[in-house]
């Protein structure tokens, strides 16, 4: 087999490569070139088997640290990872891993897609350069109806769905995202570990804009009143759809806003071939919140990799010691940008 080929973001063929990850049994939103764009700083690619032909793919974030080319998993993105159209084998993924080995001294943080999962485990100890870590995003298929879904809610959920309807939200659709941000700014920003950079901002914005154009997006406020007090962002690709962004004031928050608003999207979407993606963060808080709807643990793999030169991997190491353990795991049915 041949190798692949790092391809820079100008080399990238986009009709060719958005074709390809479209009908890819790993598609995700993740995975376009335009939603990339968005993302991140910059990218590159591995592709194989030639720069004309795209059978398999990675993308590769990137930004520039130290005078030197990072990858670095960007923000609104969980997992990358290979995309193909046939199903990959041992010796394709073995191959690509030592080309991003190969290509970068330092990976921040790399997260193959679930779909990467099984074949990951027979290669990655290969790579005696590679930090490992299993992380688990949580699934809930919508395929059963309505009382299927209701019945796989914990106890705990079913109960605090019943306070919430006591509370008699009304549900809305929404376009004006600013008003989801403004939620988060006033009410989850300050609970973010280092803060939230008005970059982050700007391209959820640039990436709502984006999707809008694509029909790819459904935001729905949770108001009483005629006072919003939660919202919920969802994007949808194919038949998968994830939840990428929410919010909700003290008010929303006691009167369970958020799970009032996620089990009217589930109930409106029964007996629908959609797998719906928490994008669960690594906080067993939040983890517990998403299990409570009945939604399977899906294991996927981060790799870490710190080949700089002295004293530069002694620092880095340090400081990412320092900021695990420093994290401060937020409340129970919060959000992080």
């Amino acid at each position: 087999m041949t190798l692949p080929i790092l391809l820079s973001r100008s080399e990238i063929n986009d009709a060719r490569w958005n074709e390809l990850i479209a009908k890819s049994g790993q598609s995700v939103i993740y995975g376009f070139s335009w939603y990339l764009d968005i993302v991140c700083d910059n990218w590159k690619a591995l592709v194989w088997p030639s720069t004309d032909n795209y059978q398999i793919v990675m993308p590769l974030p990137i930004k520039r640290k130290w005078n030197i080319e990072v990858v670095q998993q960007p923000l609104f993105c969980q997992y990358l990872g290979l995309f193909s159209i046939e199903n990959l084998t041992d010796q394709q993924l073995d191959l690509f891993l030592k080309g991003l080995s190969s290509s970068f001294s330092y990976i921040s943080a790399y997260h193959f897609n679930p779909d990467n999962s099984s074949l990951l485990q027979n290669v990655l100890h290969q790579f005696s350069k590679f930090e490992v870590r299993q992380n688990h995003t949580f699934w809930l298929s919508l395929s059963g109806s309505s009382s299927e879904i209701w019945a796989k809610y914990s106890s705990d959920r079913k109960a605090n769905l019943k306070r919430g309807v006591r509370f008699e939200w009304v549900i809305s659709p929404g376009e004006d995202i600013e008003l989801l941000i403004h939620l988060f700014k006033e009410h989850h920003a300050s609970g973010i570990n280092g803060g939230v950079s008005d970059k982050a901002y700007t391209m959820l914005s640039d990436m709502v804009a984006s999707l809008k154009l694509r029909d790819a997006i459904e935001v729905l406020y949770a108001q009483i009143g005629g006072t919003v007090h939660a919202g919920v962002l969802f994007v949808r690709t194919g038949n998968k759809v994830i939840f990428l962004f929410n919010a909700a004031d003290e008010i929303g928050r006691r009167g369970n806003a958020r799970t009032i608003l996620l089990d009217h999207y589930f109930q409106s979407n029964s007996e629908r071939p959609i797998t719906f993606d928490f994008e669960s963060p690594q906080l067993k808080s939040i983890a517990s919140f998403y299990k409570s709807f009945g939604a399977d643990p899906i294991p996927y793999f981060s790799v870490r990799k710190n080949d700089l030169p002295f004293p530069l991997k002694q620092i880095q190491n340090w400081r990412v010691r320092k900021l695990i353990n420093t994290i401060e795991a937020p409340s129970e049915d919060s959000s992080q940008i």
